[in-house]
C-alpha cells in the first residue's frame, strides 16, 4: 500500500528529442514514452490504493496541449477518482489552476495546491496538508509557519497531523538550455544546514544531479529526456499510516525492501479515530517505483585492434549480454571504446565508426531486442597513464613528447581537482595533432 504517490515533470505535451537516424520503431518508442511513464505512475497509485496522486512540475501546459491530450488526461483523472484516488495538482498560482481546470473541463477528483492555498486531505483518518514550496509565501527553511489551509472540505481549525511540502526547480531551463539556471522558484530544496520541521515530509523534484539535505526526498522526473539527467525516471510513494489489521490480505508493497514502521513518528494519531493499535507492518515509508520507458546507457569496451566487422561483432556480443526485457524500456546505448592509450587506434575507431554502426543496425529488431545503439566513439574518459608509461607506442616525434607532457599535466590536475573534463580535452587535442 501507499498513501500518496508523487509524479514529477510528466511533461505530457512536450515530445522527447529523437536520436539521429533512428528507425520508425525507435521514433515511436520515444513518442510514446512520456504518456507510458505517466500511466505507470497512475497504475502505481491505483494498485497501491493511494488516496492521492500528486502532480508537480511540468505536467500538461493548457496553452500547448492538444484537445486529445487534455481529454486523455481528464479520462485518467476521472478513472482514478472512481477508484477513490484524488488527483492533486501543484501549480504556481490561481491563474494556472483556472487554465488547467478549463482545459480539462473540471474533471471529478481534481484539486489544486498553490503557494498561497495548501490542500487539506483526510487520508485513512490522518489529517494531511499538502503545501507548495514555490515562491516567497511558503517558509522553506523547515522551521517556519506555513499558511493554514481552508481550501478542502476536510479542513478544520485543528492543525494538520502531517504536512507534505512539495518543491522543485525549473527542470527545462536547467536541462535543455546549457548553462541556464532556474527561471523561477528555489535553487535548492532547503537552506544549507536546514532540515524539514518535525512532522513535515519534504519532496523535491529535479532533473539535475544535486545533493539534498537529510530528510528531503529527491525525486526524478517520470521520464528522462536526455542522458545527462539525474535518473532514468520514477514516481515516489509515501506511506504515512499504519492501519494494522486493515492491511491484512492486501497486495504486497511494490518494493521488496522494508524499513521500520513510521507509527512511532505518528504517535498513533492516525489510528486513534479508528480505535486500532499502532502496530508495525514493515512497509517502507518512502520508495521509488521505476516509470521510464526509455533509458540511456554507456557500454564500455576495450578494442585494441580489428576492422569494422570485428568491432561490430564484439559490440553485438556485449549488447546481447545485456539481455534487456522485451517488454521493458528501450535502452539507448553509447559505446565507448577503450583503445589502450593508442592514438592510432582512436583515430581508426573514428574512421570505421560509420561502417560499424551500419552493421549493428542491420541486426536491430525492436520487437524482440530493446536496445538501440546510438553512438560509437573512442572513450572520452580513457586513462592517460599509457601515454606517460610508453609515449612512443602511441605517437611519434614531437607528438610523443607533447603527449607525455600533456598526460602528466592532466593526471596531476586530476589528483587535486578530481574532474575528468581536462582528460577529454587532452584526447581531442592529441587526436587533432596526430591526424594532421
Amino acid at each position: 500500500m501507499a498513501d500518496i504517490v508523487f509524479a514529477f515533470d510528466a511533461a505530457l505535451d512536450r515530445p522527447m528529442p529523437l536520436p539521429a537516424s533512428a528507425p520508425a520503431d525507435v521514433v515511436d518508442a520515444f513518442a510514446a514514452a512520456p504518456w507510458e511513464a505517466f500511466e505507470v505512475a497512475v497504475t502505481t497509485a491505483r494498485q497501491s490504493r493511494a488516496a492521492a496522486l500528486v502532480l508537480f512540475g511540468s505536467t500538461l501546459d493548457p496553452l500547448r496541449a492538444s484537445p486529445a491530450q487534455a481529454a486523455r488526461l481528464r479520462s485518467m483523472i476521472m478513472d482514478l477518482a472512481g477508484d477513490g484516488c484524488q488527483t492533486v495538482w501543484v501549480a504556481d498560482d490561481a491563474t494556472d489552476c483556472a487554465n488547467i481546470a478549463r482545459a480539462l473541463a473540471e474533471p471529478t477528483g481534481l484539486s489544486f495546491v498553490t503557494p498561497a492555498a495548501p490542500q487539506r486531505l483526510d487520508i485513512r483518518g490522518l489529517s494531511v496538508e499538502i503545501c507548495s514550496a514555490r515562491g516567497p509565501v511558503v517558509a522553506t527553511t523547515g522551521v517556519g509557519q506555513l499558511v493554514p489551509s481552508f481550501a478542502s472540505a476536510h479542513s478544520s481549525l485543528l492543525p494538520a497531523q502531517r504536512r507534505i511540502v512539495v518543491g522543485w526547480d525549473d527542470a527545462w531551463s536547467s536541462i535543455h538550455a546549457e548553462g541556464a539556471g532556474p527561471l523561477h522558484g528555489l535553487h535548492a530544496p532547503l537552506a544549507t544546514g536546514a532540515g524539514p520541521a518535525s512532522g513535515t515530509f519534504f519532496v523535491w523534484g529535479s532533473r539535475r544531479v544535486q545533493a539534498v539535505p537529510s530528510g528531503v526526498h529527491a525525486l526524478p522526473a517520470l521520464q528522462a529526456r536526455v542522458a545527462s539527467e539525474a535518473a532514468a525516471g520514477a514516481c515516489g510513494a509515501v506511506t504515512l499510516t499504519t492501519l494494522g489489521a486493515l492491511t491484512a490480505g492486501l497486495p504486497a508493497p511494490l518494493s521488496p525492501h522494508s524499513t521500520p514502521s513510521v507509527a512511532a513518528n505518528l504517535g498513533g494519531a492516525a489510528l486513534a479515530p479508528l480505535g486500532l493499535p499502532a502496530v508495525a507492518d514493515h512497509r517502507p515509508a518512502w520508495r521509488e517505483v521505476p516509470t521510464h520507458r526509455v533509458t540511456w546507457r554507456t557500454l564500455a569496451l576495450e578494442s585494441l585492434a580489428g576492422n569494422d566487422e570485428e568491432l561490430a561483432t564484439t559490440i553485438w556480443g556485449a549488447l546481447e549480454a545485456m539481455t534487456p526485457d522485451p517488454s521493458g524500456p528501450l535502452h539507448v546505448v553509447r559505446v565507448a571504446i577503450d583503445c589502450g592509450g593508442s592514438l592510432a587506434r582512436r583515430l581508426h575507431v573514428s574512421e570505421i565508426s560509420a561502417e560499424t554502426m551500419s552493421r549493428l543496425r542491420e541486426l536491430f529488431d525492436p520487437r524482440s531486442f530493446r536496445v538501440w545503439c546510438q553512438d560509437l566513439e573512442a572513450d572520452r574518459n580513457e586513462a592517460l597513464v599509457a601515454l606517460v608509461r610508453n609515449a612512443s607506442s602511441s605517437a611519434s616525434g614531437t607528438t610523443a613528447s607533447f603527449a607525455s607532457l600533456l598526460a602528466e599535466k592532466v593526471l596531476e590536475g586530476e589528483k587535486h581537482a578530481g574532474a575528468s573534463g581536462p582528460r577529454e580535452a587532452a584526447w581531442v587535442a592529441l587526436e587533432l595533432m596526430e591526424s594532421t
